[in-house]
């Protein structure tokens, strides 16, 4: 059984106390995947790994990726959501739980020109990392875990097509899930945050997210590979398709709208 909201602030109180923070008043922010909690009066906020098992059984080396990459990033001049002095992840009530600085933010969105300009700025930053990084891996793995599960058979075709030549790629540290609603707008700036994906890969598929638009890759500083950038996209399409055939989601339409286009595509 897949760990439940509670399970997530339980886990998340229980960390807090294990670590002397105050948190008399949690206040959960975000769900999905995961589970974000914010540990009112400490400004800390958790994460917290939930319905993400389905596709990703063991969420330690993500967030061990995650919290490494943030640190390095957070002694930069790249604006991020830093990690907690005591980032983890830690367990508890036999959860991981990472930490990270609560940063004041609205519901406004990063303009794409912007978004684009930064994404050059975050890719320069992460060339400099050289902590070990696996190829793709939130698409492999979403993708590699629903076939063991679904016989679709378009999710099993275009698999066979688009994950040897992903392998192929041009490999260089990536934000792995970069798009506009990774970006929190706060009193400061933009501020890039969730690098649970992080990865080596080609920068096409940073570019990849069907919210990054033409304004935002004119703003790209940098040679954009048109054709892998569409091959991506196709990568993307199908990471998305994965995730439907494994969770509990009632999409037909979004899952109808995904399988015409990859049955379009031309290997």
């Amino acid at each position: 059984m897949l760990p439940s909201t509670a399970d997530a602030v339980a886990a998340s109180l229980a960390c807090a106390r294990a670590l002397g923070l105050p948190a008399d008043d949690p206040e959960v922010i975000a769900e999905g995947f995961s589970v974000r909690v914010r540990l009112r009066p400490a400004p800390v906020v958790t994460r917290v790994v939930t319905l993400g098992r389905e596709l990703r059984p063991d969420p330690l080396p993500w967030l061990q990726r995650e919290v490494s990459v943030a640190q390095f990033l957070a002694r930069s001049d790249v604006p991020i959501v830093a990690p907690w002095e005591d980032p983890g992840p830690h367990e508890a009530g036999g959860l991981e739980v990472s930490l990270w600085h609560w940063a004041e933010h609205d519901a406004s969105g990063v303009s794409a020109a912007e978004f684009g300009a930064m994404l050059s700025r975050l890719h320069v930053a992460l060339a400099g990392f050289t902590g070990d990084l696996p190829p793709l891996v939130g698409p492999l793995t979403d993708i590699a875990t629903a076939m063991t599960v679904s016989s679709d058979e378009t999710l099993h075709r275009v698999a066979a097509e688009l994950v040897p030549l992903a392998l192929s790629w041009p490999r260089r540290p990536l934000h792995g899930d970069a798009h506009t609603g990774n970006v929190l707008m706060t009193p400061t700036g933009p501020l890039w945050t969730d690098f649970e994906d992080v990865c080596v890969g080609p920068v096409e598929w940073d570019l990849a997210s069907m919210t990054i638009t033409d304004d935002a890759l004119a703003a790209y500083d940098g040679p954009v590979d048109r054709t892998r950038l569409a091959e991506c996209r196709d990568l993307r399409r199908l990471q998305i398709l994965a995730s439907l055939v494994v969770g509990d989601y009632d999409e037909p339409e979004l899952y109808k709208t995904l399988v015409t286009r990859l049955n379009q595509r031309t290997p």
